[in-house]
């Protein structure tokens, strides 16, 4: 989902930091739109992304979570929002929620991100807008065959692959 997010929120004028782990992962992020991408492997990762945002950034959409996602809870503005949606880590970033209210951080997950069925119709016809128009584009990071499946899955659960994992069935 984050490279789409990526191109989404820069095709709407987002000022967009990502944030990826390895070389081949923050290629594809800035080339999504993104201003810069910073590696959340590297230990100064909070340091690089307030150098990049010029401050503590107002939005902070975690796809990550565990400690990342706490390292990057930290990094909100006061009164900015945070939004846990992702858990490849094993688990949501853990956030406590008094220092949340204290600072004024709007704290939301994936579940508070449902929509209702006349959304979805509306957002699909946008999205299928801009796919048409270009502004936003697939990313396709690597294929296996349809027998490849379980290696593929592996590549995935493993987080060595980059943007979308394609099943190619001939």
């Amino acid at each position: 989902m984050g490279i789409l997010l990526v191109q989404l929120l820069a095709t709407r004028g987002a000022h967009v930091i990502g944030a990826a782990r390895g070389q081949a992962k923050r290629e594809a992020v800035t080339r999504a739109g993104a201003l810069a991408a910073v590696d959340y492997g590297r230990p100064d990762w909070p340091a690089a992304v307030l150098e990049a945002t010029g401050g503590a950034p107002a939005v902070v959409l975690d796809g990550v979570g565990g400690a990342i996602g706490a390292a990057a809870f930290a990094l909100v503005a006061d009164g900015g929002r945070f939004s846990a949606h992702g858990s490849p880590s094993g688990s949501f970033a853990g956030v406590d929620q008094e220092e949340a209210r204290r600072r004024g951080v709007r704290v939301s997950t994936i579940a508070d991100l449902q929509y209702g069925a006349g959304d979805r119709s509306r957002l699909m016809k946008d999205i299928l807008r801009q796919l048409a128009e270009q502004r936003i584009i697939p990313l396709i990071g690597q294929t296996f065959s349809l027998e490849e499946a379980a290696k593929a899955h592996e590549a995935i659960e493993a987080r060595r692959t980059v943007a979308k994992t394609l099943l190619l069935t001939e």
